[in-house]
Order: structure tokens, then C-alpha cells, then sequence
């Protein structure tokens, strides 16, 4: 079911969350300037999608070294370079497969030593002393509580409560039932009888052409931006999500007086723009629009699999990775608990995204099982699908879903700590 929503732009202003300060990312798409970043390999523009730090799709280089968009604030940053001088060289390196230079600078193996010389220098960062930044060691400390809870939604009397959203950072679960955990100027090792997980969801990107043009954000993020006073009054946007989630992107257009163009639950055949959306295009032609809003959402499973739990993908819909079994002290509850997609599935176009951080189309994984990398992890290795900095939180479900496809083991692969990147910095702590 396809349809049309259009709110008109007078009336009163949208409302905006004084408690939701402008970011140097939400500033951009204010602007219509959405592009802030390039890619690694091919020089593709990337822009905000999450609102939240785990998709590192917007990063940029601030006052203090490299930071998130979404995570510094509008005055404490210059607005980013719009153009990428090695674009020119991404849009070469697009004819070739993640493993081009493998092959090339490898031989002849009398030069090979000079070949990987000259590629760690192109590489390799500056002097790390002109570099780091000056870090406050943070001070260690070992708890033992009865149950511990990450997402406050779960938190529990008595529990010892891990709540993200309230600037707790959890790395990861650790060997002997302990949680690490960053919080103010302390590393904390949580040892627990009982784990609760709400840890939520992520986007599930549709694995179609421009699915990481910058205005692609998930329904979370469109709500922080629209929060924030960065989404205009009569903004075009297109929504692809299950039908539970509809109601709330039509409260958000009618809230935020955005035009709500189009709204499904079967994915559009190809996003289309320049830097930034520009259209999608359906069965019914090209529809043009400024902001393409995700609704579908894949389970954040990484702590549940650190712990002990199996997933797999579904195989209803689009799959999702969901759990399968969890040990007895786990219980995993809210949207990291949910085993179905809600949308129909989605043909892999071979020009799509496949893992946005390392710039691996859905074309480079036919390649990689064509020349007889038949396991996830071995494709993982092979490509650098699921390496980047998301650690795979918007790739993992594609990925493993194209490979399904292709009849090679789709199994999850393994998920160690740190659950979230943080710096070496950060990690500092005294005993």
C-alpha cells in the first residue's frame, strides 16, 4: 500500500526541544547540506543517519581532532569541507574489487617491501605525540550486584542500571559475568548474577541503489533532527517502514509540518541524487523528495552474543538477525528482542550498499563467494564487510542475507568487545 501525505506550511512553527541542542550535523541538514564526510575507499559523500554515534557515518575533523557530527555542537566545530578532491580517485577505484591492491602491490616480490612501505606511509597518521589529546586517566573500580540492567526503560529496584542515553558508554561482556562499562571519569567491571539487555535497534538499510546517500536517516534520528528545529516546515520526505510505525512518522510530519510524499512498507526500486537524496524511485516512476526516513529496524544484539546468545537470520520478510537462545541470567527485552522485520523482503541490487563503512557493494560479496570464500567469516576477512567503524550494526543483516542467497553459511560471525568504538584514551584508568 503506497500513499500521499501533505501538510500544509502555514500554521504555527513546528515545535522544537530546547533540551535537544543543535549539532554540527543537524546544522547541515538544516542547510541542505547534508553530505559531511567521504567514505574510506571510494570517496562516496556520507551524512548523519543515526543521531546517535554508532553508525560513524558523519564523521569529521573538529578543534580537538577527529569527532561525530551528531555529537559536537554547532558552534564548537567549523562547517565541514563540501568537496572531496580524491572523489576523482573513488570513482576509479569503483571498477575494482576491496582486494584490488592485494594483487597489485604484491608483485613483482622483488618490490613488494617497497610496495607495503609506501602504503603504510600513505596510511599512517601523523606523530601520535602532535596528535593525542591530553586525557584524564579515569579510576578503576570492581562492583558485584545482583542484577544488572543496560537501558533504563528495564532498569529494575535495586538494580545497577546502565542508561546510554544518560551518557553511560557499555564496552562489552566479559568472561566471569562482567559488564564493563565507562561512566564519568570511571571505568567500572560490573560483575552480575543476572544480565537485562534493552539495548534497541539500528536501521535496517533497504539493499537498494543510493541507500547511503546522505538524507538517508533511521525514524530516530528524523525525530532528533525534527526536535532540534532541523527539519524546515514543507521538507519532502519518504518513509519505508512496517505499518506499526507509520502512525508515528505521520505525527512526526504533521508535528514538524513536513510534506510526507511517500510511505511504504515494500521498498522503493533505487534512491536516486548528488551528494545527497534527491528522489526515489518506485513502480509508480520517480517521486522527488529531500529526506528518506527508515522505519525497519534491526535488533542491537552485540552485548546478548558477547553474553552467550545465538542469532540467526529470519526468514520471513526482509531478514533481520534475531536471537535464537540466550543462557539462563540473560533476558533480553524491548526491540533487541524482536524476531521479524515487519516489511517484505528486498532483492539485493548488485550496485547497492552492502557495508557502507568500508564501501562494499552487494557486487564485491558475488565476487568474493565466486572465487570460493564459501564462510561469513572468510568473506568478512576477504572484503571488509563488517569491519568498519559500526562494527556492522547497519551491514550485518545484509551481508549475511546476501550470502544466504548465494548458499554459503550465513552465520553470524563472532562478536567481541569492545561493543561500541572508544578511544585508547578513554580507556586509561588508574587502579
Amino acid at each position: 500500500m503506497c500513499y500521499v501525505i501533505t501538510n500544509n506550511d502555514g500554521g504555527f512553527p513546528a515545535p522544537v526541544n530546547p533540551k535537544l541542542p543543535a549539532t554540527v550535523a543537524s546544522e547541515a541538514i538544516r542547510s541542505d547540506a547534508p553530505a559531511l564526510s567521504s567514505s574510506f575507499r571510494l570517496r562516496r559523500p556520507r551524512g548523519p543517519m543515526c543521531a546517535k554515534g554508532y553508525c560513524s557515518q558523519c564523521e569529521i575533523v573538529g578543534p580537538d581532532g577527529r569527532a561525530l557530527a551528531c555529537q559536537v555542537a554547532a558552534h564548537a566545530a567549523p562547517p565541514p569541507t563540501q568537496r572531496d578532491l580524491l572523489r576523482p580517485l573513488g570513482l576509479i577505484a569503483a571498477f575494482f574489487p576491496p582486494w584490488f591492491y592485494e594483487r597489485r602491490f604484491l608483485r613483482p616480490r622483488r618490490l613488494r617491501r617497497l610496495s607495503l612501505h609506501v602504503l603504510r606511509h600513505l596510511s599512517s597518521a601523523g606523530p601520535l605525540a602532535a596528535q593525542a589529546p591530553a586525557v584524564r586517566p579515569r579510576r578503576y573500580e570492581e562492583v558485584e550486584v545482583e542484577v544488572a540492567v543496560v537501558g533504563a526503560a528495564a532498569a529494575e529496584p535495586g538494580a545497577f542500571v546502565v542508561d546510554p542515553d544518560s551518557g553511560d558508554v557499555p564496552l562489552g561482556v566479559y568472561p566471569g559475568r562482567t559488564l564493563g562499562v565507562l561512566r564519568g571519569d570511571r571505568l567500572i567491571a560490573v560483575r552480575f548474577e543476572r544480565l537485562v539487555l534493552a539495548t534497541g535497534s539500528y536501521e535496517r538499510l533497504p539493499p537498494i541503489p543510493g541507500n547511503d546517500l546522505p538524507g538517508v536517516v533511521g525514524i530516530q534520528a528524523a525525530e532528533t533532527y525534527a526536535g532540534s528545529g532541523a527539519l524546515r516546515r514543507g521538507l519532502r520526505v519518504a518513509a519505508w517502514a512496517p505499518r506499526e510505525q507509520r502512525r508515528r512518522i505521520e505525527s512526526l510530519a504533521t508535528s514538524h509540518g513536513l510534506r510526507l510524499v511517500w510511505m511504504d512498507d515494500r521498498a522503493p526500486r533505487a534512491i536516486r541524487g548528488r551528494r545527497r537524496v534527491r528522489a526515489i524511485v518506485t513502480d509508480r516512476g520517480r517521486i522527488p523528495c529531500d529526506l528518506f526516513v527508515v522505519g525497519v529496524r534491526q535488533p542491537a544484539l552485540e552485548l546478548a552474543l558477547q553474553a552467550g546468545a545465538t542469532a540467526s537470520l529470519t526468514t520471513d520478510g526482509l531478514p533481520i538477525l534475531a536471537l535464537d537462545d540466550t543462557p539462563p541470567w540473560l533476558e533480553v527485552r524491548g526491540e533487541a528482542a524482536a524476531t521479524t522485520s515487519g516489511v517484505p523482503d528486498v532483492p539485493a541490487a548488485c550496485d547497492a550498499m552492502a557495508c557502507l563503512c568500508e564501501d562494499v557493494r552487494v557486487s564485491d560479496l558475488k565476487a568474493c563467494v565466486a572465487q570460493g570464500f564459501h564462510q561469513a567469516e572468510l568473506v568478512k576477512r576477504r572484503t571488509g564487510a563488517m569491519t568498519g567503524p559500526c562494527q556492522g550494526k547497519l551491514c550485518s543483516a545484509t551481508v549475511l542475507a546476501t550470502l544466504r542467497e548465494l548458499g554459503v553459511d550465513a552465520a553470524p560471525t563472532r562478536a567481541r568487545p569492545l561493543a561500541r568504538p572508544v578511544t585508547l584514551g578513554e580507556l586509561a584508568a588508574d587502579a
